[in-house]
């Protein structure tokens, strides 16, 4: 049978070794990466599309992507090219260790026109 002390000691450590991995955990500091995608809804093929870095990845600021519209209508050639470049960038973040956070989908929209805008929010260990 095991005596009072040694059941207080393993019921000490059970409550005092969880702070100490939170307190390790709480203090890690992250670098923060923004990327925006923003997809330009405008008819004819005037909109301008792009994403953007903040800061800049790789010494690019801006990348641009399709036009979603083209003089004819929606052009879905454009769309699936926008995907891949943006499911890119996305891996070659992740391949340089970024992990995303959070994504965040905006919409604006007026008559004939909008954006489709997705932010995403990167953090890496300092």
């Amino acid at each position: 049978m095991k005596s009072p002390i040694t059941r207080f000691t393993l019921l000490l450590a059970l409550l005092v070794l969880p702070l100490f991995s939170y307190k390790a955990t709480a203090q890690t500091k992250y670098s923060i990466m923004e990327m925006t995608t923003i997809e330009s809804v405008i008819a004819g093929g005037m909109g301008r599309s792009k994403v953007s870095f903040v800061p800049e990845y790789k010494g690019v600021k801006e990348a641009q992507l399709e036009n979603l519209f083209s003089l004819t209508g929606l052009n879905l050639g454009n769309v699936r090219k926008n995907e891949e470049s943006i499911q890119s960038y996305l891996q070659q973040l992740s391949d340089d260790g970024w992990e995303l956070v959070t994504s965040v989908p905006l919409t604006y929209s007026l008559q004939g026109s909008g954006l489709f805008m997705t932010r995403y929010i990167f953090r890496k260990a300092k």
